[in-house]
């Protein structure tokens, strides 16, 4: 999966709350996102956090009181001229929304990292249609990952 004279994307999920979830199934949902997109993000950064710290890291860094299910930004430039980039999900926010939308917790964490690297790439949700558009990438997105994604909730 090398791009084009680089190397592989690099992915690191850290797990920085305690509900255990299956780091490298988002490792691999991140990779798939990246080439998917035909982009070429040299290093990914997947945090996994609970809703407290979710929630000063949207204050902190957007301005906004709360929790919220994942916080992205733009990939950007390194000095030695890659590109990296860096989402928080937040666990409790995941664990809830499946509930709500009656999948598994591991559907649901893929899901929204398909959605932070997205957002990495240079996507945007902030109008309606751009938003649907932007679910539908992530649903296609995860498709061919579907079998792997029901065995982390088994």
């Amino acid at each position: 999966m090398a791009r084009e004279g680089r190397t592989p994307l690099e992915v690191h999920v850290r797990n920085l709350q305690r509900e255990v979830v299956d780091t490298e199934l988002l490792a691999e949902v991140a990779r798939a996102a990246v080439a998917a997109e035909g982009a070429s993000i040299d290093v990914m950064g997947v945090v996994l956090v609970d809703d407290a710290r979710i929630s000063a890291l949207n204050e902190q860094l957007l301005g906004r009181t709360g929790p919220t299910d994942v916080i992205s930004f733009e990939a950007e430039q390194t000095p030695d001229g890659g590109t990296e980039a860096e989402a928080y999900i937040s666990v409790e926010r995941a664990a809830a929304q499946a509930r709500e939308y009656r999948h598994a917790l591991h559907y649901e964490l893929a899901f929204l990292v398909a959605h932070a690297v997205l957002h990495a790439l240079g996507w945007c949700d902030g109008h309606p249609d751009a938003r649907s558009r932007m679910l539908a990438r992530q649903t296609e997105i995860m498709e061919p990952l579907e079998a792997r994604i029901a065995i982390a909730d088994i």
